[in-house]
């Protein structure tokens, strides 16, 4: 009987390898995916953090200029306030554009400005020109507002508990605004061994619950996440009123 020298592999050390490389190439998918879902994670976190504070930042710098009246005139100040839809006045500038000359009304440019949350969950900014709420920053699902007095310490303005409104003769005594926001992510962030759920209770500066935007719940038990910002804006021109 002739030895042959020809050799090869049999079928159970060919399955064995074809069992090691479909482990090996799950492996190279599942960190591929991995790598690819913590990416876009981090794109819509900062995309997030950066609309939201952004949005923040030129709401602080707006109402910090609510109620300059150069004139004396007595006219600008904050016309509706309410715990999530809020406008305010000033008179800096005129009908004819120049913002450098105020002329004692509020009816030019930029003048009236209104914040509030659209349909979309978009925190929204309408200056009163006749185009509506246009988008400041993308999924927001709170915007809360709470007024306070000039006393030291200062004192909430309560709204009325079922409209939400400031009462019209309390709004002269507004002296500052306390300002939260929770910003959603743009998409949902899957977790690495179980699915991130968002459990958190959001509340203000003064521990209340915030309402969120299109009755959606609070805590909202998803797979967003979010971000809370809050600030305090001392509306200096307000002082003298």
């Amino acid at each position: 009987m002739r030895r042959s020298d020809h050799f090869g592999f049999t079928l159970i050390e060919l399955m064995i390898a074809m069992v090691i490389g479909s482990i090996l190439m799950v492996a190279v998918v599942s960190a591929y995916q991995i790598q690819v879902g913590s990416k876009n994670t981090q794109e819509a976190l900062t995309d997030m953090n950066s609309t939201a504070r952004a949005a923040l930042e030129i709401m602080t710098q707006e109402l910090s200029t609510a109620g300059c009246d150069p004139n004396n005139t007595g006219t600008p100040g904050i016309v509706n306030a309410a715990d999530n839809d809020l406008t305010v006045s000033m008179d800096i500038g005129n009908t004819a554009g120049d913002s450098f000359r105020p002329d004692g009304l509020i009816d030019g440019p930029n003048e009236q400005i209104r914040y509030a949350i659209n349909l979309n969950g978009n925190l929204g900014r309408d200056r009163l020109d006749g185009a509506g709420l246009q988008p400041l920053a993308r999924n927001v699902d709170a915007l809360d507002f709470v007024y306070l007095d000039g006393s030291n310490p200062p004192l909430v303005i309560a709204s009325d508990p079922l409209t939400g409104v400031v009462a019209a003769g309390d709004l002269a005594a507004i002296r500052s605004i306390e300002i939260t926001i929770v910003a959603r992510a743009g998409r949902a962030a899957p977790g690495f061994m179980k699915t991130t759920v968002d459990n958190r209770t959001y509340t203000n500066q003064r521990g209340d619950d915030l309402v969120f935007a299109n009755g959606a719940p609070n805590p909202p038990n998803d797979s967003f996440r979010r971000l809370l910002l809050t600030t305090t804006v001392n509306c200096r021109n307000l002082l003298g009123n």
